[in-house]
């Protein structure tokens, strides 16, 4: 686990200004959630993170650790993104085991840990299949156990129940979160649903125009908002949110 600090990040691509001082913290083993609209600059904050972009100015730290400059292959992060990108000309397993073989983790151990992990994730079994047989929620635990496979310090989901079923994505908002609190990883999940990220995460970071404008607990946001773009924004009737525990 790591902690991660945005201090003051700006992103800008010519004229447009996709992070606009955007500073936050997310504490070892906590899920922050990132909330907004198509276009409030949500993904350019992931893929800062993640190292696929980098700032224009103000910096990253895992830890103590400045990151922002570093490369993504060196920085230990764990992606699950909406499309899930699973490789058709490998099986389960293979893909699951695909980041510790790139990083020299032996055949049978990188087996052991896809085989724990797809059991852990409820497809145990499926490690021969072809990841192309299966159905949406189950390519999305695969994507999510290839992810964890490398033992990432931090995890970024970005927007990873686009497009499933609204019975299926219900169902697996409660066992992904069961999860995530489980291995006590450090999080931040991207999405434009505001029942996913009051059901999912621990805090909750509501994005606009690429600025933070409000950060708190799912209780917080949804009975103090900020302004009135955040109380427009959450407004959800209590009943569609069953699994909040508050």
């Amino acid at each position: 686990m790591a902690r991660v600090t945005l201090d003051s990040v700006r992103k800008t691509y010519g004229d447009t200004t996709a992070m606009d001082g955007v500073s936050f913290t997310v504490g070892d083993g906590e899920v922050l959630g990132v909330l907004g609209p198509s276009g409030c600059g949500k993904t350019t904050t992931l893929r800062s993170i993640a190292g696929f972009e980098t700032p224009t100015s103000g910096t990253i730290r895992f830890d103590d650790d400045e990151v922002t400059h570093v490369p993504p292959e060196n920085r230990n992060v764990g992606l699950v993104f909406q499309e899930y990108a699973l490789f058709d000309n490998m099986t389960v397993a293979e893909n699951v085991a695909f980041g510790p073989k790139m990083r020299g983790v032996d055949k049978t151990a990188r087996r052991e840990r896809a085989t724990d992990l797809l059991e852990l994730l409820g497809i145990g079994g499926f490690e021969d299949r072809d990841p192309t047989t299966l159905s949406g929620g189950q390519q999305q635990r695969v994507g999510l156990a290839r992810a964890l496979a490398i033992e990432p310090s931090i995890l970024l989901l970005d927007e990873p129940m686009t497009g499933l079923d609204a019975k299926l994505k219900t169902r697996l908002q409660r066992e992904v979160g069961d999860l995530l609190a489980e291995l006590d990883v450090t999080g931040l999940y991207v999405t434009h649903d505001q029942e996913e990220a009051m059901v999912m995460c621990d805090r909750v970071a509501v994005v606009n125009d690429g600025r933070v404008e409000q950060i708190g607990t799912p209780r917080e946001i949804y009975e103090d908002p900020a302004n009135d773009f955040v109380a427009e924004f959450v407004s959800l009737d209590p009943p569609a949110l069953p699994f909040v525990e508050w």
